[in-house]
């Protein structure tokens, strides 16, 4: 099944939950994050996250360091407004986060995360809960889990690799739907995603596979992305690129090949 609206253009496995987190960095690498789940949409991605974002403190002495992304994104006859904030406490390796979309035609969705860390281990784990409020039938909350480890690699950024447990309660009389992904750090500049999701099939479409790749400009503050988006009926092709401005503001813009219309998204995101 496939979602058209914000940062919504994955395939979704929990109604149109999946839409959450599709930031335009996550649509541009193909929707792959269960893996990546660093940034300002970690607490829904994989809430696992939260108990290690790539997010460092900029000012010295503080005890908290967040990202928080607000973006739209439009689909031809449907667009969608998202903002989504994950924050974390590298002290004490927890963290929070929360999201809202207004989507046009489809109605609203928000919800609310937490993750840690275990103890000192390289192993995370983390919970959400999701609310789905479409303008034509009654809203439902989703519960779900998220576990992550990290592979220390020897000169380079760990991998990572995530499970996501989506809809634990089975609120869609289909779940629980199982979900994987990995996130590479191949080389300093390069960032390699893949997720699979709906691994036991819970849907009769899947498993579905989407991937995709981030490459850094060192120096330049630029990044450059591009995936494949799995709708069940094949793959997208998606393309994306960000700018930094210095440590704290950036800007994002992504593009995917849907079936019907494009899909486009732009958003802004601050650390702090």
């Amino acid at each position: 099944m496939k979602s058209a609206w914000v940062v919504v253009v994955a395939v979704c496995v929990v109604l149109t939950s999946a839409a959450f987190a599709q930031t335009p960095r996550q649509m541009g690498m193909g929707g792959a994050a269960i893996g990546v789940a660093d940034d300002a949409g970690a607490w829904f991605q994989n809430p696992a996250g939260l108990g290690a974002l790539n997010v460092a403190c900029p000012t010295e002495g503080k005890e908290w360091a967040a990202d928080a992304v607000a973006a739209y994104a439009d689909a031809g006859d449907a667009d969608a407004w998202l903002l989504t904030g994950s924050a974390w406490k590298p002290a004490d390796r927890w963290g929070i986060g929360a999201g809202y979309v207004d989507g046009d035609e489809y109605g609203k969705s928000y919800g609310i995360g937490y993750g840690a860390n275990w103890k000192t281990s390289p192993l995370s784990w983390g919970a959400n809960l999701v609310v789905e409020d479409p303008d034509d039938a009654g809203s439902d909350t989703y519960f779900n889990l998220g576990f992550m480890y990290r592979f220390a690699v020897p000169e380079k950024a760990p991998i990572r690799l995530g499970l996501l447990i989506e809809d634990v309660t089975d609120q869609s009389d289909n779940g629980p739907y199982f979900d994987l992904g990995v996130a590479w750090p191949v080389a300093p500049q390069w960032l390699v995603a893949a997720d699979i999701t709906d691994i036991t099939d819970e849907t009769d479409d899947g498993p579905y596979f989407s991937g995709g790749v981030e490459y850094s400009f060192v120096g330049t503050g630029w990044k450059a992305r591009a995936g494949f988006a799995d709708t069940g009926d094949g793959h997208d092709l998606t393309l994306g690129a960000g700018y930094a401005f210095g440590n704290q503001w950036r800007v994002d813009a992504a593009w995917q090949n849907a079936d019907e219309d494009d899909i486009w998204s732009v958003g802004a995101g601050y650390t702090w």
